[in-house]
């Protein structure tokens, strides 16, 4: 008999409800005059906590790693990468706590080696400069407050609650959160420019001096909303593909994106389709 599977996602009307949800804030700055990067900044913080969190997740998987044939590679690894550079000790598993599963100390290297997607997450901040830190008000502080919480528990969930760190390597575990990091670094980096572009285009060509009398009328910060759209559509994408990537064992379109490359997937499904006859 073939395993069984999870719960469906939803589809259409769950992912209307994911996009619903998160043009809320977008719909905070323009109709109440939320800080616009306030709102980036509890962005920004969401991703971080993100890819910690999966890093902590990962000191506790049990597979042994397998690079072949991967598409996608975790930063500080490629296809060049030798297994026994990166799995070369035998198990040392580490109990913290009679309620928590072991840690193995050989993993920490390679969550070690995963932190370099912090130069990623940088680069937003290169145009801001030290300005990003007026952008840490107490509302943000609260809303990150929020966000840790909500990292930690999808991590549990996704972790913990199904016993997954029995059946990913520590490799699995933080690709599954630099998917996310390099989802959101494509869609800024093939937003920025197109949105630049077509902005000062608009402008120069119908409505010269059109920018400078918005941002009198409405503050600089409303300028930012055409960037801003796209990536609040994107995190919805992200949010709603996790989520079936979590609940489906075989999904399609975007969401495969975020199921991360499992070496023994095809010979599941190998199995599983012989047990069917």
């Amino acid at each position: 008999m073939a395993s069984p599977t999870r719960p469906p996602a939803g589809g259409r009307s769950a992912l209307a409800l994911v996009v619903a949800t998160n043009l809320l804030p977008l719909a905070g700055v323009v109709a109440f005059g939320w800080n616009v990067g306030e709102l980036l900044a509890v962005y920004w913080i969401e991703v971080a906590v993100l890819v910690i969190a999966h890093a902590c997740a990962a000191m506790f998987a049990e597979r042994p790693i397998d690079l072949s044939n991967r598409s996608f590679y975790i930063t500080g690894y490629d296809e060049d990468t030798e297994r026994d550079e990166v799995w070369e000790n035998d198990p040392e598993p580490i109990r913290l706590t009679s309620w928590l599963p072991p840690i193995y100390r050989r993993n920490a290297r390679v969550v070690r080696r995963s932190l370099g997607v912090f130069a990623f997450l940088a680069f937003p901040l290169l145009p801001v400069g030290l300005d990003a830190l007026s952008y840490l008000t107490p509302t943000v502080g609260l809303a990150a407050l929020g966000v840790c919480g909500a990292q930690i528990a999808e991590v549990r969930r996704e972790f913990f609650a199904e016993r997954a760190y029995e059946e990913q390597s520590p490799y699995m575990v933080v690709e599954a959160a630099q998917r996310v990091v390099f989802f959101y670094f494509s869609i800024g980096m093939l937003t920025v420019v197109p949105v630049t572009v077509g902005i000062f285009a608009i402008e120069a060509a119908l409505l010269p001096g059109a920018l400078d009398a918005i941002a009198a009328a409405f503050g600089v910060e409303v300028l930012l909303l055409p960037y801003l759209l796209p990536i609040t559509l994107a995190k919805a994408v992200v949010e709603w593909g996790r989520r079936r990537a979590f609940r489906e064992d075989d999904p399609e379109g975007v969401a495969t994106w975020f199921t991360g490359e499992d070496p023994r997937r095809e010979w599941k499904k190998r199995e599983e389709s012989a047990d069917d006859w």
